[in-house]
Parts: C-alpha cells; structure tokens; sequence
C-alpha cells in the first residue's frame, strides 16, 4: 500500500507519528519528572531542571536534520522511510533500556564526577547518565519529527495541508496526553517499570505505520520508464543507495519527483537576507524569551507540588498530563481560529498578558497555592493560554518568513522557541535557591509582558514587500 495513494493512509500515518513525538515528552516531563520528584526519591528542582533542559534541548537545534535528510537517502526503501523507521527504532532502544535499570534515581549525579572547566561545563547540561540517556532520545525523537514534516511536506496536496496541520498539532497533544496520564497513571499504580514499558510497546505499534506502509511506487513499477532508464536506475542505486533520489523523466503523481535542491551557499545568503530585516529579527528575539516563562515553573511546581503541596503523583499526572493537555488541544485549534480573524499580533499580545497577569495574581496572593483547586485552575489555564499562543506565534512566524528559504527560516523560528524552554529550566535550579515559589510567578509573569512586546513593533508585511514572494 502506498501513501501517495491514499488520503486515510496519508493521514493515518502523519497523525499516528505525531502521537510517537507527543508520548517521550509526556511521559519525561510530566509522568517521569513527577516520579524522580516523591520523596522516596528527593531529587532537587536543581536537580530536575537539567533533566527536563535536556528533552527539550535536542529540539533547539533540529534544524541541522533538514539538509542531512535532503540530501541522503535510500531510494529503495523510500525517501523519508528510512530516517522515520531509524529514528524512532533508535529511540525506542535507548528508552527500552532503562528497564535494565535498577536504579534510575541513582544515575542522577549530584556534583561533577572530575575537575577542569570542560567536564564542570558538561556536567551542568548533563547531570549524569539519566539525563544522558533522554537527551539521547530526544535526539532521535527530534530527528524523526523532521523527518514526519518532510513527509508530509512531500506527500500533501495543498487543499490537504490546512487540516493534516491541524489534525497532525492535536495528535502531539493525545501523545502527550497519553504520556502523562495515561503511563503516569500505569506507574503511580504498578511502578515505572510498567510504564517504561508501556512507552515502549506504544512506540513500537506506532512504527508499523512507516514499516508497512510506503510512501509512493517506484517510477520503474509506474510503467512511465524505458528499460533502459530503468535499469540505468538500478545501477545507480546499486553503486550508491545513499545518494538523494534522481532526476527522473516522464515521472507521474504517483511516482518519485524530481527535486531541486539549492546550494548550501545559496540557502545561506538566503538565509541572512532573511534574517536581516527589523521583522524578522524581533520575531528571533521574541521567539527565543516567549516560554523562558513557562520553562523555570514547570520546574518548580513539580518540585513544590509533590514535596510541599500535598499533592500526590497521581494528582500531578492527571492534571497536568491529562487535563491540561486536552484543554491545550483546545487553545491550539482556537488560537488558529483567533489568529485568523483578529490578526496573530493581536492575539499573541493579549494572550501573554492574560498570562503573566495569570501568574503574578498566583504570585502577589501566595495563599491561592494552598489551594489544591485554584492551583489545579492554574495548571490547565496556563496550558490553555500558552496553547493559543504558540499556534498564533506560528501564523506570525509563517507570515514573516520568506518564502524562498520559509522552510528554514520558519525551523529556525520554531528551534528558537524550543530553546526558550530549555533556557527557562536550565536556569530553573538556581533560581529556586534564591527565591520563593511566590517570587518566581511574579517574576515568569512580568518576563512573560516584556518578551513579547517587540511583537507590537512587528510589521508582517515587511518580509514579502522588501524581498519578494519568491
């Protein structure tokens, strides 16, 4: 069967790899992290944050995939099959493997293992194997996220691309979903090991999609080659099945297209063209403070919730990994509704504000944190308003991108907002050391208002009307 062939598999496939990417981050940041977090097992919020840093750090620089991927292949088995099975395969091993463990807790390091700046330097990025063996993962999970965009990139007709986006965004949610609830509900009941296993056979099913599904037939099995370009075909992929699929003749929509590819030269001066404009120079120093915010509480209240609040880990899991994520499924298709109709700046404005006013009200009144109630309100309002605003900071990006090296250019955005993330819990540890849970709200809140003010001093238009539309 084959995916140019038919739109239910096309999307099938699409969506069920979104759920592969969204099931590691839940169950890491959210069922993982609450575990390490009991008392049992007292790791640190100095502790956690470099844990939590490195699930999401791979993904700040998954943009270096893109050319690698374009430019090698096997074109027997497909041009993206073969980077989607090797990533998730290579991620199911190394999760896979920590049921080999014994004892998770204790791979976290708690001060470096030698002296010299080079291993001090690496040991606060990567705190022990623990955290080696996610960002690992992470690796591979980003690599096979790009991997499932060139597909889709590939594959969709451009009627098909608004609701495969749409349908592809929600699924990472039910992955996380699923992740967080789902496994954390599996280990607060028959341990880690079950879900650790649970997170595994889930990867596994949902690598069967690409295994047994191919993309398109091959132009030789099309009937549109001579025999002579057929076989010369057969002998270029025999002396090199690695190289990027050839120009092919009298190809059809069914068969491999002929792809145009840019020098690495000329997609770097595109790149800095791009990028030296007042527009899309702000949308690089929003992208990279907007969730700075978000990155240090995460970390902070699985810490406070599970040690201070009174809450248990099943509390922590449901609400953050359930609730919360099927209420940021709802903000994301809302805020593309809202961004549509009231224009992306507008909604990225209102929606930070609503946002830090959210924390800071939870910061100047520290009585509400007592509350299991209201802080549970605070969970799920938090994932709704950054869900509606990480979809409009998407349609502004897109806006501001220039379409001759969009697809860079809007990756690089994208990286720049994950490593946002990885920022604000990297810095996390240490910030809890100096000031309270209280503090921190305030200070995430006001953070969250300045970061996207330059927003206001975007102007949308300005990539198209001084570089082009091509």
């Amino acid at each position: 069967m084959y995916l140019s062939e038919s739109k239910f598999l096309r999307m099938l496939t699409l969506c069920g790899l979104y759920v592969a990417q969204g099931v590691p981050w839940g169950f890491v940041t959210v069922t993982f992290a609450a575990w390490l977090a009991t008392p049992e097992h007292g790791l640190t919020t100095e502790q956690l944050g470099p844990i939590l840093a490195v699930a999401s750090l791979p993904w700040s620089f998954k943009f270096v995939w893109g050319p690698l991927m374009d430019r090698f292949t096997i074109p027997s088995m497909g041009r993206r099959r073969p980077w989607i099975l090797f990533a998730q395969g290579m991620a199911i091993v190394v999760l896979g493997s920590m049921l080999l463990i014994d004892d998770l807790p204790g791979m976290v390091w708690t001060k470096s293992p030698a002296d010299g700046v080079f291993f001090s330097t690496f040991y606060k990025l990567v705190p022990g194997p623990l955290a080696g063996m996610i960002l690992l993962a992470n690796i591979f999970i980003s690599m096979q996220d790009v991997a499932v965009d060139a597909l889709a990139v590939d594959l969709l007709d451009e009627k098909e691309r608004g609701i495969a986006n749409g349908l592809m965004y929600g699924c990472s949610y039910l992955g996380t979903a699923i992740g967080g609830a789902g496994l954390g509900y599996l280990v607060a009941r028959y341990g880690i090991r079950a879900g650790l296993l649970g997170q595994a056979v889930l990867l596994f099913v949902i690598m069967l999609l690409p295994l047994f599904l191919r993309e398109r037939r091959r132009s030789a099995d099309s009937g549109n080659l001579t025999s002579e370009n057929t076989e010369q075909q057969s002998i270029d992929f025999g002396e090199n099945p690695f190289r990027p699929p050839a120009n092919i003749d009298g190809h059809d929509e069914g068969s491999y297209d002929s792809i145009h590819v840019d020098s690495t030269a000329s997609v770097t001066g595109n790149l800095l063209r791009a990028f030296s404009l007042r527009a899309t120079l702000l949308g690089a120093f929003v992208a990279i403070g907007v969730k700075v915010g978000i990155g240090v509480l995460t970390v902070v209240f699985v810490d406070y919730l599970l040690k201070g609040g009174g809450w248990s880990q099943e509390d922590y899991t449901s609400v953050t990994g359930g609730y919360a994520v099927f209420l940021g499924l709802g903000g994301s298709v809302l805020g593309g509704f809202l961004a549509d109709r009231l224009g992306s700046k507008r909604v990225i404005v209102t929606t930070s504000v609503l946002l830090g006013a959210l924390w800071i009200c939870f910061g100047l009144f520290p009585s509400l944190l007592e509350s299991k109630s209201l802080v549970k309100g605070l969970l799920m309002g938090q994932e709704f308003l950054l869900s509606v605003l990480s979809v409009s900071l998407f349609s502004l990006f897109m806006t501001i991108s220039w379409p001759r090296v969009a697809a860079t250019q809007f990756t690089s955005y994208m990286a720049l907002m994950n490593l946002s993330t990885t920022i604000g819990s990297y810095t996390a540890g240490r910030l809890s050391l100096s000031y309270s849970i209280s503090q921190l709200l305030i200070i995430a809140g006001i953070l969250q208002v300045v970061m996207v003010a330059p927003v206001l001093l975007i102007d949308p238009q300005q990539t198209r009307r001084v570089l082009g539309d091509s």
